[in-house]
């Protein structure tokens, strides 16, 4: 725990959003295909603090995984030669190494995680106090996805503990060694649970993100100049000599939008009224978010219904169930990496 603070320690003095441009963003994730995801986890993380719809897809989505309960059950058929006593033997087994898990529920959280990141990455810390427990996992451990590189789309991660940017397809092993591969000797891949999203949100999010900070960026700028009316007064004509100044201070309180009076026959314009109205910023931004929600909920748009006239029952129905039916699917993906990479190596 103190390598880790240590290492941190530079990571809490840098902004990886600061100057984010689409040509830095394309660079970041051109990067991440050859396995040199380190810069692209920072911004995510910052991006998933900062960026309204990814926040709230993220919780959703959580708070819809996290709800669910879980049962080891035991298969229909059995295999031959296995007994009904020896099925019942090992669920009873496994339910009570997983119940010995202290942190259950956030390991399925940070699981899903990898929807959004690509990958999740946990280590198994047991019990070794020589207890009747020993040997049995006591809770899954894991690490920031800054601090994991790849050697290549496909290949194996490697333990980057100080988040070095750079290193990815063919650096790793020189970089980083041996020893911290996952699956030589010294990481063993049965004390790991890996899970891998093919298409993650990411690679849609990024951008997005960054066009969204551009329109918000350039609306706020947009409304400093245009939000409050501008005003022109056209002062009448033969204003009597010595009272110019005291007719001009009248008309600019006026124009400026205080409260005043106007000599007969003076008129007020304002140039800026048609101009406030044909702001595109706002479709802008709502086309990231669209963009976003579609590729986070596989096509339902219901979560960005509540802006036009709130959501009735049959709306917030769908709305719950859309994430119902991304919550079963994500449950049973998460179940098969537990069944391949837990239940399967406690078993044996």
């Amino acid at each position: 725990a103190e390598l880790v603070r240590q290492s941190n320690r530079w990571r809490d003095n840098y902004n990886p959003i600061r100057g984010l441009v689409i040509a830095r963003a394309i660079l970041i994730l051109e990067a991440a295909d050859r396995g040199d995801f380190a810069e692209l986890q920072l911004v995510m993380r910052k991006l998933e603090r900062r960026y309204p719809v990814v926040k709230g897809l993220k919780a959703r989505r959580l708070a819809a995984l996290e709800r669910l309960d879980w049962e080891i059950k035991v298969v229909a058929d059995l295999p031959e030669g296995a007994t009904h006593a020896d099925a019942e033997a090992q669920q009873k087994f496994l339910r009570s190494r997983y119940e010995l898990i202290e942190n259950l529920t956030e390991t399925i959280g940070f699981l899903t995680t990898a929807e959004f990141r690509g990958y999740a990455i946990l280590q198994k810390h047991r019990f070794n106090d020589g207890g009747k427990f020993d040997g049995a996992v006591r809770e899954f451990h894991w690490l920031p996805q800054d601090q994991f590189s790849r050697d290549g789309q496909f290949g194996d991660f490697y333990y980057n503990q100080n988040s070095n940017f750079g290193i990815g397809i063919d650096s790793c092993q020189l970089l980083l060694g041996e020893q911290n591969r996952i699956g030589s000797a010294h990481l063993p891949r049965e004390d790991f649970l890996i899970r891998e999203v093919e298409s993650p949100l990411y690679e849609i999010a990024l951008v997005a993100f960054v066009n969204w900070c551009m329109g918000r960026k350039d609306w706020a700028a947009f409304t400093e100049i245009f939000g409050l009316p501008n005003g022109v007064a056209i002062m009448p004509a033969n204003i009597p000599p010595g009272m110019e100044d005291e007719y001009r201070m009248a008309a600019e309180r006026v124009a400026d939008g205080v409260s005043g009076a106007l000599p007969n026959g003076s008129d007020i314009k304002f140039p800026t009224a048609s101009v406030r109205g044909d702001a595109p910023f706002k479709n802008f931004c709502d086309a990231q978010d669209y963009d976003v929600v579609l590729a986070g909920t596989g096509g339902r748009l219901t979560m960005l219904t509540a802006d036009k006239g709130g959501l009735g029952n049959g709306p917030a129905l769908e709305h719950a169930a859309a994430f119902d039916e991304i919550a079963e699917a994500e449950a049973r993906k998460i179940s098969a990496i537990l069944q391949n990479e837990f239940d399967r190596l406690e078993l044996a």
